[in-house]
Parts: structure tokens; C-alpha cells; sequence
């Protein structure tokens, strides 16, 4: 649409604009129609430069975010049945979605304001369908930053498989963490059909299409095919559970859907530690500042880090570490960009690659986790080869940036171009597509 007519449409017409950011509004139509100046309902002339500092500053202020924020801690609470295909991002109405659960991982593992996430679990467990891709997802995404599952006061069944998935389990010293194990509830109206005087005549096609029907009193043969069904289910989740907590298989399987409380669920091996739910943030941020110490499976440190480390024990009695000189580091940048950039998971994913790659520190293999979980962007109708972009990428990055110092500074801020990259990776929703 012509901005002369967008600008026309909103002049003279009633809006549904609040007061204070109609300035706004009307500094971007301005600005965007060749308009050069703008006088406000308190008869203040603004001219373009006034309307852009307009803009700017309400592009500034924080937007909302679907966690709540504390130091650069993210909290998502699991609450209530956890189901699949739920539709909604946040906990509602007495259960939360595997769906929306991910949109928020998603959106806080791509945030680069947070450093570590809180998952504050208060859920029985819920459906299967959906749970083992979630947890699944939830490893990967703990792989790229710290995950902490807070069992407070509830981490059963579903819920121990998501939690399982996390870097640690905290549990309070009244929560309930475990029964790995799987449920099936028949029932039968038969007897009250009889005494209603009433008769239901099921006609398929299909020795087994009527298995497990409401009407008629549960078949032994149905009974048992149910029973191996679950059993396999269980052998899966035992694993998944041995997988992310690092127990033998057969001991989870050996707990029989047992349910522990605090300081057993420890003993166990199902939780590492016991915690005052009302002190897991500061706890949770000490964790990540260890976590960042320790040089953990997260964000590792740059080459530029590696030589200040070198000439932080010079001269100790430690043994002497070679120099890293410049022509190494930049090697090492040049082979971290190109496997970023060039690997299969970058396909599709061409803007968040690039941000990856270009301004960020992250580890090849971190950025990689990453962007296989990154929803692919969108196809456009008229979409511009990108093939020699990404192809000379790689060559302008190392081109414009000093050497041998390649890591971006943690005080620099991103351009505008790229805090749209960053947004567009975070927006990665999950839901689409739902009815």
C-alpha cells in the first residue's frame, strides 16, 4: 500500500491509539511519507530528527516476554496436566502444553539476555503423546545453556520426563519426584447399560478395531495386548529417565513407580539436592555463575580468552603452555565460522546461521544444537539467492574484524538489522499450523 495513502487513512479518521504513543504512531507514518514535520496534541513542533529520537526511544523499552526475568535468570513454570497439542504458551486453566513449553524454551535459549533457565515444576504428569519429543528437545536446549527442574512441590510420571531431561533436579524438602511408570484406565458401562434396560451392537471391520470399547467389559486378550503396550512404554521412559540422570536403566526400572519426597528423592538418585523453593533464584544464579566458572558443556570460552588464560600462569610453577599467536586464532575463528555456516542444519536457517556464526562466541557445536532446533525460516515468494551470500560470509566477517581479538565485546550492542535476526530466531513458533 502507497505510504501517502497509509498516512491519509490515519489523518482525520477516529483511532483506537493510546494517547502517550500516538506521538509515536504518527513520528513513523511521518518519517516513512517524506513528511518533515509534526506538531503534537501539546502543539510541539517536531522535526525529523525530534520524530526519530521519538521512535527510537519506544523501540528501546523492554518488550514483554513469556518468562518472568530475574538477573539474567529465566522462570517458566510447569504447572498442572501437561498435554499435548494444548495450543496455549503459558500454564492455563490447570495444565500446561508441551507446545508452549517449548515456544518459551525456545524463546529463552535464543534470548541473549539470559544466561540460565528455571523450570518450576508443580505437575502429576499428563499424556504421553508429545512428552518424549519434549524432554528430548529439553536435553538439546540444556546442552546450549543451563537448565535447572525445580520440583516444587510436583515432578511425577510426565513431569519426571521432562525434568529428567534437565542439567540438575531440585527438589524442596515436601516435594513429590518420580513414579516413572504408565497408566491406562478402562471403563465399562456394560452392567449399567443392563440394568438401563439398554443394548449397544458395535458392527466394524476389523478383528481389533473395537479393542478396548466402553460398552462391553475388558476381553482378556485386549487386556494383555494393552499390558505389553505399556510395558514397552515404560521400558522407553526408564531409559529416557537412565539417559538424562545418569542412573542405570534397571534401577529406575527397580524404584516400580515408586514416588519419593525430599531428601529420599536424593537418596534415590532421582533429584541432586534438596532446596527452599523460595531461595532456587539466587541459588539458580550462583549455579550459572559456577556453571560459567567450571567451563561446563555451555558456551565455552573464546580463543581470546584461551590466550589471556596463557598469560594469566605465566610464570607460575605450573608447566609453561605454549603461546597462541594471532595466526592460530584466527584459524580457529576462520574453521568455527565455516562449520556453522556450511553445516546441513544452517538449511533454511540462513539469517540465524549467520547471526550465529558472525555475532556470536558460540562454539560450533553449541550453534549447531542450536539451529537444529531452530524453526526454518519462512519461504519467501520472491526469495533472493542466498548461496553467494553465504558463501563470501564467511570471508567478509574475517575481513572487517580486528585481529586477533575476534570475540564481540559483551558491552557491544547489536544493530538494528541484527536484533531482528535475533528476534526472528526467538520467534520460532511451535504452534503453527494448530487448529
Amino acid at each position: 500500500m502507497n505510504k501517502l495513502n497509509i498516512l491519509s487513512r490515519a489523518c482525520n479518521q477516529a483511532l483506537f491509539i493510546e494517547p502517550n504513543y500516538a506521538a509515536t504512531f504518527f513520528s513513523v507514518l511521518c518519517l516513512k511519507a517524506g513528511v518533515g514535520q509534526l506538531v503534537t496534541s501539546t502543539g510541539e513542533v517536531m522535526d525529523a530528527d525530534g520524530m526519530q529520537q521519538l521512535i527510537s526511544s519506544w523501540d528501546s523499552k523492554p518488550r514483554e516476554r513469556p518468562y518472568r526475568v530475574y538477573e539474567g535468570v529465566a522462570v517458566l513454570p510447569v504447572s498442572g496436566t501437561l498435554l499435548h497439542k494444548y495450543g496455549y504458551v503459558q500454564p492455563y486453566s490447570g495444565a500446561t502444553g508441551y507446545d508452549g513449553l517449548i515456544t518459551r524454551l525456545s524463546a529463552a535459549i535464543n534470548d541473549p539476555s539470559i544466561e540460565g533457565i528455571l523450570l518450576d515444576f508443580d505437575s502429576p504428569g499428563g499424556e504421553v503423546a508429545g512428552c518424549f519429543d519434549t524432554a528430548n528437545l529439553i536435553r538439546e536446549f540444556s546442552k546450549v545453556k543451563p537448565i535447572v527442574g525445580l520440583c516444587y512441590d510436583t515432578m511425577c510420571s510426565a513431569a519426571m520426563a521432562l525434568g529428567s531431561a534437565c542439567t540438575e533436579r531440585w527438589i524442596t524438602q515436601t516435594g513429590r519426584i518420580g513414579s516413572v511408570g504408565v497408566l491406562v484406565a478402562h471403563y465399562s458401562y456394560e452392567k449399567m447399560l443392563e440394568q438401563e434396560g439398554m443394548e449397544i451392537t458395535l458392527i466394524h471391520s476389523g478383528a481389533h478395531k473395537v479393542d478396548g470399547n466402553p460398552y462391553e467389559k475388558l476381553p482378556k486378550d485386549v487386556r494383555s495386548k494393552i499390558q505389553s503396550e505399556i510395558d514397552t512404554t515404560r521400558d522407553q521412559f526408564a531409559q529416557l529417565v537412565s539417559e538424562g540422570i545418569g542412573m542405570p536403566k534397571n534401577d529406575v526400572m527397580g524404584t516400580e513407580a515408586a514416588v519419593y519426597t525430599g531428601q529420599s528423592g536424593v537418596a534415590i538418585g532421582f533429584a541432586n539436592r534438596v532446596v527452599n523453593g523460595h531461595e532456587a533464584v539466587p541459588l539458580m544464579l550462583e549455579f550459572v555463575k559456577t556453571k560459567k566458572r567450571g567451563g561446563s558443556n555451555m558456551t565455552t570460552a573464546t580463543a581470546a580468552d584461551a590466550a589471556s588464560s596463557v598469560a594469566a600462569v605465566a610464570g607460575s610453577e605450573a608447566p609453561a603452555t605454549p603461546a597462541v599467536n594471532a595466526t592460530d586464532l584466527q584459524a580457529q575463528e576462520r574453521d568455527r565460522i565455516s562449520a556453522i555456516l556450511q553445516s546441513s542444519e544452517a538449511e533454511g536457517r540462513a539469517s540465524a546461521a549467520q547471526h550465529l556464526a558472525l555475532k556470536t562466541s558460540m562454539s560450533a557445536t553449541e550453534a549447531i544444537t542450536l539451529l537444529a532446533v531452530t524453526p526454518k525460516e519462512p519461504a519467501k515468494a520472491e526469495e533472493p539467492d542466498t548461496s553467494v551470500a553465504m558463501a563470501t560470509a564467511l570471508d567478509q566477517a574475517m575481513a572487517k574484524t580486528p585481529q586477533p581479538n575476534l570475540q564481540v565485546a559483551d558491552g557491544d550492542q547489536l544493530s538494528a538489522e541484527d536484533q531482528n535476526v535475533a528476534r526472528l530466531i526467538a520467534a520460532g513458533n511451535y504452534l503453527k499450523g494448530k487448529a
